[in-house]
């Protein structure tokens, strides 16, 4: 019996942690890029890509200038933007997302965090 309760327990801070999560709605900007084990900068190839993604589902993504128009959802452990050109699913990695791409991986950090 005791058993059980200790499992229901530990279910009920589970769920309780879960609900804390935050949303990933803010301001994101691409802060480096993978490819082939090499980190390189957005700016080392004149990119300048960020997302606005607001509390209410929909944002925007600006790269370089062009601004684009999305709607988004947070789906736990993922985050999923849908824009002109479809569908982009991020990983939530703490507050910051990943973009997984044909081997490429493009990190994107809250811009709340820039020092």
């Amino acid at each position: 019996m005791k058993r059980i309760a200790a499992l229901l327990l530990a279910a009920a801070l589970l769920l309780t942690l879960a609900g804390c999560a935050k949303a990933a709605g803010g301001s994101y900007r691409l802060e480096y890029i993978t490819a082939d084990g090499v980190r390189m900068t957005p700016s080392s190839f004149g990119m300048n890509i960020s997302l606005e993604l607001e509390e209410d589902g929909v944002g925007t993504a600006d790269y370089s200038g062009t601004v684009m128009d999305i709607t988004w959802t947070d789906e736990g452990g993922t985050v999923v933007v849908e824009g002109p050109n479809g569908e982009l699913v991020f990983t939530k990695d703490g507050s910051s997302l990943i973009l997984h791409s044909e081997g490429t991986l493009l990190f994107f950090k809250p811009v709340e965090e820039e020092d």
